[in-house]
């Protein structure tokens, strides 16, 4: 299970690197990845050469040392800890009173405070459990266009080579 998870989260973060690549050279949303085991899904308006060049050189920029490619602000990560803060400052202001309509001030600055806080949360959560920055044995295997329509999806598979986790 150690292992997979490992698998994933350097995965994930070669997933974040390639779409910051893919961003700098002039990519448009939307734009979005899923990481597996085995590698990760790039879905957007893209050639398969495109894909294969950003995620070339995303490996090649997480090697020489460019870990802040692996921490994005378009994360899941990111999103859900924005949601679920949102959610529980509303319902802390809001609590069980009634007149809830006067506290509509105070839920407002709250999700205010939510906003400021939430991305550098995120990045940590990143950081420390959704992505890991460790691409020494990592390969790029092969990318392959997998759906063809008005957004292509492609395929990266990923392979670990000596103590990474072992490949699908």
């Amino acid at each position: 299970m150690r292992t997979l998870l490992k698998a994933v989260r350097r995965n994930h973060a070669l997933e974040h690197a390639t779409v910051a690549v893919l961003l700098e050279h002039g990519a448009r949303p939307p734009l979005g990845g899923y990481s597996t085991r085995g590698g990760f899904f790039i879905f957007g308006k893209l050639t398969t050469e495109s894909v294969r060049d950003a995620a070339l050189e995303a490996l090649g920029r997480l090697r020489e040392g460019q870990k802040q490619l692996a921490i994005s602000p378009f994360c899941g990560t990111n999103i859900i800890t924005r949601a679920l803060l949102t959610g529980i400052v509303t319902a802390l202001i809001l609590g069980r009173k009634q007149r809830r309509l006067r506290q509509l001030p105070a839920v407002a600055a709250g999700i205010i405070g939510v906003a400021v806080v939430s991305r550098p949360i995120g990045n940590a959560l990143q950081r420390r459990y959704t992505t890991l920055a460790e691409p020494t044995g990592q390969e790029i295997v092969d990318v392959r266009r997998v759906w063809a329509g008005p957004f292509s999806v492609h395929r990266v598979h990923v392979a670990f080579t000596g103590d990474g986790p072992v490949s699908t």
